[in-house]
């Protein structure tokens, strides 16, 4: 009798989570709407696949844990099949007023035509406002998330199917994205053309599990910096990990001999055709300024800002 209604509660309080997440992301929804727009039903197999190559050859028959020339840099985590799994898609629902990417993840290795992923990821921008909403779907116990029909996330009938705003921001895609809403990388660089860009308009994060202290909203306000012309850079990880791992001073997880060498490690700027010793004397200088300033970011010349439409 005791363990049945143990069994119940525990049944009940489950239920009630649901509920609770359920309710809580159809508030942020709302608030989305408002900030940004009504985002569509969409189905990731109209998204692009991001190639996965060894040696500039698409790898037709992958393996678990194996290398490539352009590995993600986003930590697939325990349990995947490294930093190299092909067949994830970025499709584009970018309209003339908002920038809307999506990212239909593979961390283990199926089928190229497979609508199974492990993870959705949404950003939607209003570029004229700055306002940004994060939406995440994800497998549950083990098995994957269906990217066939995916329900619109701001339009409330998603019965479940999208996080709650509180776990997204507990993943911290912020302290990342701390400079703008769509970061660069090798790895989605590949299919550029179906990635927006804002790298120096308004930005904030709407909502308050996204709020002034959950993610970094500052960026160094250096002058001539060679590096800033281009993109800003935030006070978290583009000035941290990030400029290391894109600049040949760490080796990013997943890479193979092709990745370990020159350009290939030095990804920013992307396309650039010149040798090593023309990008350390162009770019060298920057990149220490911008080091040292993560590491002191209270250096006079550093200047920490807030970035345009924060507000604390």
């Amino acid at each position: 009798m005791i363990r049945a209604l143990l069994l119940a509660t525990a049944a009940l309080l489950t239920v009630a989570a649901g509920v609770s997440a359920q309710t809580s992301h159809q508030a942020y929804a709302e608030q989305c709407r408002e900030a940004i727009g009504d985002l569509p039903d969409f189905s990731c197999a109209d998204g692009v696949p991001v190639p996965v190559t060894q040696d500039g050859q698409e790898v037709r028959d992958p393996v678990p844990g194996m290398t490539c020339d352009r590995p993600s840099l986003l930590d697939n985590g325990t349990g995947s099949d490294g930093q190299c799994v092909p067949h994830s898609r970025i499709l584009n629902l970018s309209t003339d007023r908002m920038m809307v990417s999506v990212m239909c993840r593979q961390k283990v290795i199926r089928a190229a035509d497979s609508l199974d992923f492990d993870e959705i990821d949404v950003i939607a921008h209003n570029p004229a406002t700055g306002a940004t909403c994060w939406f995440q779907a994800s497998g549950r116990d083990g098995q994957p998330v269906s990217g066939r029909m995916v329900p619109s996330p701001t339009l409330g009938k998603d019965d479940g199917f999208w996080k709650a705003p509180e776990d997204v921001a507990t993943d911290g895609c912020g302290n990342c994205h701390d400079n703008d809403p769509f970061m660069y990388s090798p790895f989605v660089g590949q299919v550029i053309s179906e990635l927006p860009a804002a790298p120096f308009g308004p930005y904030f994060h709407v909502g308050p599990e996204f709020g002034f202290d959950a993610w970094p909203t500052r960026t160094f306000d250096l002058a001539d910096n060679t590096c800033l012309s281009c993109h800003r850079i935030g006070t978290d990880q583009t000035c941290g990990a990030l400029t290391r791992v894109m600049t040949g001073q760490t080796v990013p997880t997943g890479a193979d001999a092709l990745a370990r060498s020159y350009a290939f490690t030095h990804a920013m700027p992307p396309d650039f055709n010149q040798d090593i010793e023309t990008w350390t004397t162009i770019y060298g200088p920057a990149i220490d300024q911008i080091r040292s300033c993560c590491l002191d970011p209270d250096q006079a010349a550093c200047r920490p800002t807030l970035l345009p439409g924060a507000d604390p």
